[in-house]
């Protein structure tokens, strides 16, 4: 037994034995640790894919998206588009401010398509313009985070896609949340969408939601309202949307 301390008044006092680490609360103590360390370097990386990396990435696909607009000839005729990444348009949305501007490439893969070029279009829906759906998807986070602010767009809202030949002017209808398995919602009369008929002329942007968890996804419908060969500022001069 340890030999006990004695308080001033004389009083005799017997600490009792700190009790021994076992091997198991060594261990876990251990885990507690990485664990605390894992969640420091995620808290990190998130920090970097949100502010650093999608500003930086942001600024070269709008810089790529600038050059198409000096040299139109760049786009691809949408009837020549035949494999992945080949760009054949640029989208235009006020609503993600007022220099906000994607190049549009087929297919929806990472690379090339959303990871460098910005907006992918789903092989096999319809094209600008025409009857169906025209269905894209675009990163809300990383890479840019194209459609970041995709859960901002509302009524009275427009999507300006120019390509080699015309613009399409796409007028919003509704915004709806979904599961990664309903790809209906990207059929030509698209599933959940209230105004869907046949022979409509639609499209639909997508993207991965909440951003950073991407356990959902969520789907902005589009109306085509108009199909010409002038500018939205030229539009905008003469009373056009």
């Amino acid at each position: 037994m340890k030999r006990p301390d004695r308080l001033t008044d004389g009083t005799k006092v017997y600490w009792p034995d700190l009790p021994l680490r076992t091997k198991i609360s060594r261990v876990l103590e251990g885990i507690g640790e990485l664990l605390l360390t894992g969640g420091v370097i995620l808290g990190l990386f998130v920090g970097y894919k949100a502010i650093w990396q999608d500003t930086v990435v942001a600024d070269q696909q709008t810089v790529l998206a600038q050059t198409y607009e000096e040299a139109p000839s760049k786009f691809l005729s949408v009837k020549d588009v035949s494999k992945l990444g080949d760009v054949f348009g640029q989208m235009y949305v006020p609503r993600f401010g007022d220099t906000w501007t994607r190049l549009i490439g087929e297919g929806t893969r990472w690379h090339p398509t959303l990871n460098e070029i910005g907006v992918g279009h789903y092989t096999g829906t319809a094209m600008p313009g025409e009857v169906g759906n025209f269905a894209v998807a675009a990163h809300r986070g990383g890479f840019g985070g194209a459609f970041k602010e995709i859960h901002t767009l509302r009524e009275g809202d427009r999507v300006y896609v120019k390509t080699k030949d015309f613009w399409y002017v796409y007028k919003y209808l509704q915004t709806k949340v979904v599961q990664p398995d309903d790809i209906d919602v990207i059929s030509e009369v698209p599933w959940g969408l209230a105004a869907a008929e046949f022979g409509g002329s639609y499209m639909t942007m997508t993207s991965c939601t909440p951003i950073f968890v991407n356990t959902e996804r969520i789907v902005v419908w589009l109306e085509l309202e108009n199909a010409t060969s002038v500018t939205p500022a030229e539009m905008a001069i003469h009373g056009g949307n």
